[in-house]
């Protein structure tokens, strides 16, 4: 062997391991978001509600808590045909008036084998009425006889027979904006009140299903109507969508990236003089420099990170900013900015929701704090958080991320918050690190086409492409704002806290590091 082949073949093999380590970075991130995705598969389910509070299902929303809206006012359903909000029941009874307590019962054995088949995602029967304008009002789960709870009579071909009472029920009411899950009694009517149910449906009580039966019993009736059971149909059924890898995917753990070309910024908060980088930071006494933390069940990213504390009774934490016209003497119209965000063991929002990191151009003047952006004076897109999702929720446990939003276009004094919600991204665990990266090019003056995108992970988490940022050009992408307020203007009822590492500004799409956490 010469001289050039042996320089070849070690080139090749130098070059095959490579490949292989950054596959298999990859791959960690693809499993992480896989075993995150299998974690959010029963997440569309519509709400039942938590006793006492307003956050089920409503006519606005199939699920309030996470403020995740229906498509269509007063509920979304398939039909037997499979035509979205069509008129075709899978099975229908019509209810006579004669005031009278009584058994109704539906063959609802075509849908429950859909379901069994896994033809669709079991995510509730749909009862509205098909003909007539009566009211009828049915037990509920929570009804305190018993006897009367809606059930799903399965029979086996073994002749075998099991009866399923279900794990969550209620009913849309369209003159109000609140749930009525808790209830004892369920209503429908035409168009103006809709009933949700839902059956857990283990397929060891469905082997051998020969006919399934839904049983209810009316309680009151109000004229008669026709009332017929569609598939209900909410949230997200499309697969999840797979990591995108950007320019991190050439600098395994984030090493050297500051020397990509589309890099303006990194801290990785491995120096003591992690501040000095930025342009301004602020509230000092709450942010730690960290490594270890076992009390709020902390793990490292790669090395140290920031720790941020919103200390009891108080509201501000993180304040610090980077400006692109003193540091790089001239300001964008378009930047990405990610960021890596572990949310610790005690992270729980109980009053009200806040801010997090994200971009801005208020110049001092709007676009914060009630002062109202007109499109000439101010803007910003921080990101937001929302109040923690109640126990007893399909989401129970998580917290919402997003944006808040004050751009020229919106309606009142505060800032619109977008919930990230494609995929149910947005809604994030505790001790576990995410890849927070967000996209904002400013509108044209004029024009509703500002853009701005979010990713989870590498996964497209929100987008929304006709935001009216501006109204004259000299406005701009004045810097990147490092937020962490708790509010609103309610302080925190105890100390929680966040960490925060890796932190990237750049002109192109950066994507996750392939680390798991």
């Amino acid at each position: 062997m010469n001289s050039c082949q042996a320089f070849i073949k070690i080139f090749s093999l130098l070059l095959s391991l490579i490949t292989l380590s950054i596959l298999g970075w990859s791959l960690n991130a693809q499993e992480n978001s896989k075993l995150s995705a299998s974690k959010l598969n029963p997440k569309s389910h519509w709400a039942e509600g938590t006793p006492g509070t307003n956050d089920g299902a409503t006519r606005d929303y199939y699920n309030r808590a996470a403020l995740l809206s229906w498509k269509n006012f007063m509920g979304d359903w398939v039909d037997a045909r499979g035509k979205f909000q069509g008129d075709r029941p899978f099975a229908s009874t019509n209810i006579v008036d004669d005031d009278k307590v009584k058994s109704v019962e539906w063959n609802v054995t075509k849908l429950v084998l859909a379901w069994v088949d896994g033809k669709f995602p079991n995510q509730g029967m749909f009862l509205r009425s098909v003909n007539g304008s009566g009211t009828l009002v049915f037990s509920s789960r929570e009804q305190t006889n018993k006897e009367h709870h809606p059930q799903l009579t399965i029979k086996r071909s073994n002749g075998k027979e099991k009866i399923l009472f279900p794990v969550a029920d209620t009913f849309l009411e369209k003159s109000t904006y609140r749930s009525q899950g808790n209830r004892e009694e369920l209503r429908v009517s035409k168009n103006s009140q809709h009933t949700l149910l839902r059956f857990k449906l283990d397929r060891e009580n469905l082997n051998g299903l020969t006919s399934a039966t839904l049983r209810l019993v009316s309680t009151k009736q109000y004229g008669s109507s026709t009332i017929g059971v569609f598939r209900c149909q909410q949230g997200h059924s499309s697969p999840p969508s797979k990591p995108i890898f950007g320019l991190a995917a050439d600098y395994p753990g984030d090493k050297n990236i500051q020397s990509n070309p589309n890099v303006i910024f990194f801290s990785d908060f491995e120096s003591k003089r992690w501040a000095s980088d930025w342009t301004h930071a602020a509230k000092m006494d709450v942010l730690d420099q960290v490594g270890t933390d076992a009390q709020r069940n902390f793990k490292p990213l790669s090395g140290n990170a920031l720790r941020v504390k919103i200390a009891k009774g108080s509201n501000q934490a993180l304040n610090t900013l980077f400006k692109f016209k003193k540091e790089m003497g001239k300001e964008p119209e378009e930047i990405f900015v990610r960021y890596y965000l572990r949310l610790a063991e005690d992270w729980n929002q109980t009053l009200q929701g806040g801010k997090m990191p994200g971009i801005s151009g208020t110049y001092g003047k709007s676009g914060w704090g009630g002062r109202k952006s007109n499109g000439t004076r101010g803007w910003s897109a921080r990101g937001a958080f929302n109040k923690t999702i109640p126990a007893g929720n399909p989401l129970a446990g998580l917290h919402p991320i997003g944006t808040y939003c004050y751009h020229a276009d919106m309606k009142g004094q505060y800032g619109d918050v977008w919930i990230w919600q494609k995929d149910y991204l947005g809604y994030l665990e505790n001790n576990r690190w995410y890849s927070v990266e967000q996209y904002l090019k400013l509108n044209t003056p004029g024009k509703k086409d500002g853009i701005l995108r979010a990713w989870i992970d590498g996964r497209l988490a929100f987008e929304k492409t006709d935001i009216r940022f501006r109204k004259v050009k000299n406005l701009k992408i004045e810097q990147i704002w490092m937020n962490v307020y708790h509010g609103g203007k309610l302080p925190s009822p105890y100390d929680q806290h966040l960490f925060i590492d890796n932190v990237v500004i750049a002109k192109k799409y950066i994507g996750p590091v392939q680390l798991s956490n």
